[in-house]
């Protein structure tokens, strides 16, 4: 075995030092409980397996399982309470194979069960329980085994460059909108949720089995049919389901309400009692009030939601769940699968309830919140396009439910536009009061915004540590804000826009006091409404300093981003050069906002964030402008630096993210000024730089720039005109820089690029 470079795991110990080790290491003493006799003295086997029993099995049973308890408690959270990660860790998760090996071990040392036959004949298992476990178990097996063939040594992390492999070897193909890696990685995190499922229902039976101390909470009868014994909630008449199959539903309403959890002998009897849930049910009253009922009273404790969709219930009640469940999203921009990420959102919403007590308690429908939260990405389980699917199976679960016209007019609304408010304040320019007016016009109503933006907050942080922060925060309360003043204006008509200029011109001619030579009414229109009087006096005083130098840098820390305020006089491919000079110190730009006055000075304001750890002190200020000087004066090389620039330390994105990322869009209606660029990549340093400098050769002027981040994308927006100040509305012009930036974003070191992606 050496020989063939595997790893053995050998000792040789006496039966005292077998005892002794088993003492101090807990692993060690639940190895010894699969010990087998291979060959040797069977008489001193014999001896060892004697005394183990005497010292570790008999009178040591709720020690043993307290120890047990304890490490399963701390490997899940080490590893992950979740069975459904994003690159699950296939023994130590929840649903792996520590899980099977503790039940196992238990069984047999609490119950002296060897298997799982013994299992099933003993009743802690049900024959299909037995059944499907077996299945699972067989299943992460040949996980494994393929997965330490691909790796070449000892691996259980199924990280994402062997993911489409074994779906390959597995022989998965693409169906239904699903790629082969999707349906793979769902059949696996299926199997891991039987385990996980499996083995929870076993340790609350073992401790329940073992527990000694009384409860502080009385057993009492909550309603005919349930009760609460002992701090569990109990279906205690198995007959009267047939009768009233409400009792499965309204359970899970009174658990959502007490914070009880439901015990697991209770768990098995609903799993067993789901075919009782036909279609008939599923428009009765009598379980659609008590599921609503959970959704509002969930925030107490997530133990109803989780059994509801752990148990089946809720793939039995609305039967389009099923389609979701246990889906995988082959990327590294979404860490749970589908109906994972459904219950955290549901979830953040609760949280949302307390941290948002204002905005929420203008909604007069929070169930209609809540059902949103839990239905907005169902149409990912018929493939592309999510959120229009997802409306339209919406519909008739809405009107199964019960809701009234409007409440089915506002669920299908939130479904259909949940991602809305978060692209346009990341991709979209906010200070265009036209395009606002529109966004209210689509909402309409202040309550329908209060509930799309608390959707999408929570959206937003159950996806994913790296989807939400304070920039992104800021801006969609900036955008909330907007719409809200002007719904409630009332007159859906934009404000003046010459008064508000003029309103402008005078505050900042006030501020002045003659104190400089530049003319207010010369400042450029777009400029006065970016900017606060203030600020615009400040920006004219520290323009006189450009006679002095030539090129100024200011940078603030401001919460969640850093604001670099950039003077210089304009000259071509200025943007480009800055881009380029802050990829070059680790600094990702986040916004930019271009001006140039009619004297030819620019005025940038430029937000960013850093790269790399670091504060706003330690960065190389001077050093940063120091490039900037050089690079505008053409004595800074950037594309070959940024060329040498190492990459960032990431996981390598997976190829069948990759093949369909980039696509270019030229949108010439959003905006009555500008057309609008977007640019759909993989990241890459220095890619703004090639960007930028692109639209610079087509002599394109940008006047605003958004890039937003998911993950291994980067969707680069940017706001343009023609020299003459015109739209791009040339056909073939448009056709020429689409077709330039595609070259740009799709070509790679050792690639060919004489195939490229076209939209």
């Amino acid at each position: 075995m050496w020989d063939a470079g595997l790893e053995v795991g050998h000792s040789v110990r006496t039966v005292d030092e077998c005892l002794t080790s088993a003492k101090e290491d807990f692993f060690f003493q639940v190895s010894l409980v699969d010990a087998r006799f291979l060959a040797g003295e069977a008489s001193l086997f014999a001896t060892l397996q004697t005394r183990f029993r005497q010292e570790f099995i008999e009178g040591c049973r709720p020690q043993f399982i307290e120890n047990m308890l304890a490490f399963r408690t701390k490997r899940h959270q080490n590893f992950g309470i979740q069975p459904y990660l994003l690159e699950p860790q296939i023994k130590e998760n929840r649903g792996g194979f520590r899980d099977i090996q503790a039940m196992l071990w238990t069984a047999q040392m609490i119950f002296g069960l060897p298997d799982l036959a013994a299992m099933e004949e003993a009743g802690l298992l049900h024959n299909d329980e037995r059944r499907l476990f077996e299945d699972a178990w067989d299943f992460l097996i040949r996980v494994r085994n393929r997965l330490h063939y691909l790796s070449t040594r000892k691996n259980d992390q199924l990280f994402f460059e062997h993911q489409e492999e074994i779906a390959t070897a597995f022989d998965f193909k693409p169906a239904d909108g699903l790629l082969a890696v999707e349906r793979f990685m769902c059949e696996l995190y299926r199997h891991m949720q039987t385990v996980a499922v499996t083995t929870d229902l076993f340790f609350e039976h073992v401790r329940e089995t073992l527990s000694s101390l009384p409860t502080a909470s009385p057993d009492r009868r909550l309603e005919p049919g349930i009760e609460s014994r002992q701090g569990w909630l109990h279906l205690t008449d198995a007959t009267q389901i047939n009768k009233k199959p409400a009792l499965l539903m309204r359970i899970f309403a009174l658990s959502a309400k007490t914070g009880l959890p439901i015990h697991h002998r209770t768990k098995k009897l609903i799993k067993n009692s789901l075919h009782l849930i036909d279609s008939r049910w599923r428009r009765s009253k009598r379980l659609t009030r008590p599921f609503l009922d959970v959704l509002l009273h969930c925030g107490k404790s997530q133990h109803a939601l989780n059994a509801l969709l752990e148990t089946g219930m809720l793939a039995a009640f609305i039967p389009e769940f099923a389609a979701v469940e246990c889906l995988a999203q082959h990327d590294i921009y979404h860490v749970y699968t589908v109906d994972s990420h459904l219950m955290q959102t549901t979830a953040e919403l609760h949280r949302l309830q307390t941290e948002e007590s204002r905005i929420f308690s203008s909604i007069t429908t929070p169930h209609i919140l809540f059902l949103a939260g839990l239905l907005h990405d169902i149409g990912k389980g018929e493939g592309g396009a999510h959120a229009d699917r997802g409306a339209r199976i919406a519909g008739p679960i809405a009107v199964r439910l019960g809701l009234t016209p409007d409440e089915q007019d506002t669920l299908v609304f939130l479904i259909r536009d949940h991602l809305f408010l978060s692209s346009t304040a990341l991709r979209r320019d906010l200070e265009d009061e036209n395009f606002i007016l529109r966004c209210a016009d689509r909402i309409r109503n202040p309550e329908r915004l209060a509930m799309l933006y608390l959707l999408s907050i929570a959206d937003a942080r159950a996806t994913g540590p790296t989807v939400w922060n304070d920039w992104k925060g800021a801006l969609l309360l900036e955008l909330y804000l907007k719409i809200a003043h002007t719904l409630n204006r009332g007159d859906r008509l934009p404000p003046d826009r010459h008064d508000n200029i003029a309103w402008l011109r005078r505050q900042v001619g006030e501020l002045l006091d003659n104190g400089s030579d530049l003319d207010p009414a010369l400042l450029p229109e777009d400029y006065l409404l970016s900017f606060t009087p203030a600020m615009i006096v400040e920006h004219i005083k520290r323009r006189q300093a450009l006679n002095k130098a030539e090129l100024l840098l200011h940078a603030e820390e401001e919460k969640g981003h850093w604001a670099l305020l950039i003077l210089t006089k304009d000259r071509p491919g200025l943007l480009a050069k800055i881009c380029g000079v802050l990829a070059l110190h680790n600094l990702d730009v986040l916004a930019a906002q271009i001006f140039t006055w009619p004297d030819g000075t620019v005025v940038d304001q430029v937000e960013v964030i850093p790269t790399i750890e670091g504060n706003f002190t330690d960065q190389d200020w001077r050093g940063l402008e120091a490039d900037l000087l050089a690079a505008i004066n053409n004595r800074l090389g950037l594309a070959h630096r940024l060329h040498l620039k190492p990459a960032p330390l990431r996981r390598a994105t997976p190829p069948a993210v990759a093949r369909t990322r980039q696509k270019v869009l030229l949108d010439n209606d959003t905006s009555m000024e500008s057309s609008i660029v977007e640019v759909f990549a993989a990241e890459r340093p220095g890619l703004l730089y090639e960007i930028t400098r692109t639209l610079a050769d087509f002599g394109i002027n940008i006047f605003r720039a958004k890039i937003a981040k998911e993950a291994e994308k980067v969707i680069a927006v940017f706001y343009v005109r023609n020299s003459d100040g015109s739209k791009i509305e040339d056909p073939a012009l448009q056709e020429e820089l689409r077709q330039g930036l595609l070259f740009l974003v799709a070509a790679r070191p050792g690639r060919s690029t004489a195939t490229l992606p076209f939209l």
